[in-house]
């Protein structure tokens, strides 16, 4: 059967732009310049503009490869974000992700914000969400399975213990420039925790040299929080293991540069009589509580420890609170 003359003249016109959209989308896609984009991507994690000129920010990214995925996608592998040494004694401490595929919005990148769907494997666990960016604010939405915290070695840069365990959970948070409009939520679980291994110390107070904790069995911590005017506030922070009860209360006033977010947590640690007789290392580090009047001022008069954890980024410390209103909230 002949087709309508009218339909024919008409398909030719409709066909011509889209054999030429395909063939520049193809054409694009052939000869995107990916190596400037590996280029851009380590420069922005690894350089940040100042008045003064682009100055280093202490972090180190590495990809090992980055190929086209579909038509506005990239494909990463072989990445390592590494934290370097703040110190001549530190080691460099980071994160695998051995597969990550990143998709660009192109319609807002049209209107000067970058939006990007991720989709990431991370120390043994998943990751995926969406993270965009203005002049004015900053969104991620995130969702967390089965991250094992263990392979995240980057943590023992701002805790000085390690820390075990299974993350899972939801982020979804705004940060923009104007505080009123900085808002959120995330609900977190951290399944099978742990602090200490028996090597690493705990400096507190006027112990410069710290004491060696052995490990601690935490349990499953769950922390839940809203985001409201700039200011995070903890609905749950708690914890229960065979070895400790934690709990805490608490803000966090945040900034677009997340490390340099101001904590204010009051934290309360219960721990089990089987945990303080463990060994003579357990037996000794509870007893330094006693001897010394300044430890001395984080006990309860129930026998927990209370700490006032305070301050930003590597300014961070904790301070005996033993005095202060209990934060459980059972």
């Amino acid at each position: 059967m002949a087709m309508n003359p009218k339909l024919k003249k008409a398909a030719k016109w409709i066909g011509y732009p889209f054999f030429f959209l395909f063939c520049f989308l193809l054409f694009a896609y052939w000869t995107f310049p990916y190596e400037r984009v590996r280029d851009y991507l380590v420069q922005r994690v690894e350089t940040r503009d100042t008045p003064a000129g682009p100055q280093p920010t202490g972090w180190q990214l590495e990809i090992g490869g980055l190929e086209p995925s579909w038509v506005t996608g990239v494909e990463l592998t072989g990445v390592r974000l590494i934290k370097l040494p703040e110190e001549a004694d530190q080691r460099a401490t980071d994160v695998a992700i051995p597969t990550a595929t990143a998709r660009v919005g192109l319609l807002a990148l049209l209107g000067g914000e970058v939006t990007v769907d991720f989709d990431a494997d991370v120390a043994g666990g998943h990751v995926t969400g969406t993270y965009s960016e203005s002049e004015s604010e900053l969104h991620v939405d995130a969702n967390i399975e089965n991250l094992r915290l263990r392979r995240v070695s980057i943590l023992r840069s701002f805790f000085s213990l390690p820390i075990k365990g299974q993350l899972d959970g939801e982020i979804d948070l705004t940060i923009a420039q104007e505080a009123a409009n900085t808002n959120g939520e995330l609900d977190l679980r951290l399944t099978n925790a742990s602090v200490g291994d028996g090597q690493a110390k705990l400096k507190f107070g006027e112990l410069r040299e710290g004491v060696t904790v052995e490990e601690i069995a935490v349990g499953t911590l769950a922390i839940a929080g809203q985001v409201s005017e700039g200011v995070l506030e903890f609905s749950r922070l708690q914890g229960r293991g065979d070895d400790l009860e934690l709990d805490a209360a608490g803000s966090v006033r945040l900034n677009r540069r997340l490390l340099n977010s101001r904590l204010d947590v009051l934290v309360r640690l219960a721990f089990a009589d089987e945990y303080k007789d463990r060994n003579a290392r357990t037996g000794a580090m509870f007893g330094l509580l006693d001897l010394d009047p300044r430890l001395r001022a984080a006990k309860t008069s129930d026998g927990a420890i209370q700490l006032r954890v305070t301050g930003a980024g590597p300014g961070i410390n904790a301070r005996a609170a033993g005095r202060e209103p209990n934060p459980r909230t059972e």
